[in-house]
């Protein structure tokens, strides 16, 4: 009996794990936009675009990024994003996987308009962008 509340519990806690995964992290309708490095060196132009690497441990940053926040502290540092839901945010990390967490947790903050860089630093750096 004992055996099987333990199984259960972890065939729950899985369960659990995939759907969030599923549905708040990497919901099917993106709350984000995932873009190509030439777009997101396209949006980083407009002067009104707020800048965010979240890649952890801190790495050499793209030029105008305006702040460094880990991609698991989002909330935390609240204080330093745009006031303006409306901001254009553009969120890049090394590879594309804490920008994608990170983007999602802005989207569940209220921003709206809020790009990644699909591949990360890694795929900006294949494009040949200044770096």
């Amino acid at each position: 009996m004992k055996g099987k509340f333990i199984t259960a519990a972890i065939i729950g806690f899985f369960l659990a794990f995939l759907l969030y995964n599923s549905f708040v992290l990497f919901p099917k309708e993106k709350a984000f936009k995932s873009v190509s490095p030439e777009e997101f060196y396209k949006l980083m132009q407009n002067e009104e675009a707020f800048v965010i690497d979240v890649h952890v441990p801190e790495q050499k940053h793209l030029n105008g990024t305006d702040a460094w926040i880990p991609y698991n502290k989002i909330e935390e540092f609240a204080d330093i994003l745009p006031k303006d839901k409306n901001t254009p945010i553009l969120v890049y990390c090394r590879s594309g996987q804490m920008s994608k967490i990170a983007a999602s947790k802005l989207a569940q903050m209220g921003y709206k308009n809020i790009y990644e860089l699909d591949g990360g630093i890694l795929a900006w750096q294949r494009a040949n962008l200044p770096y």
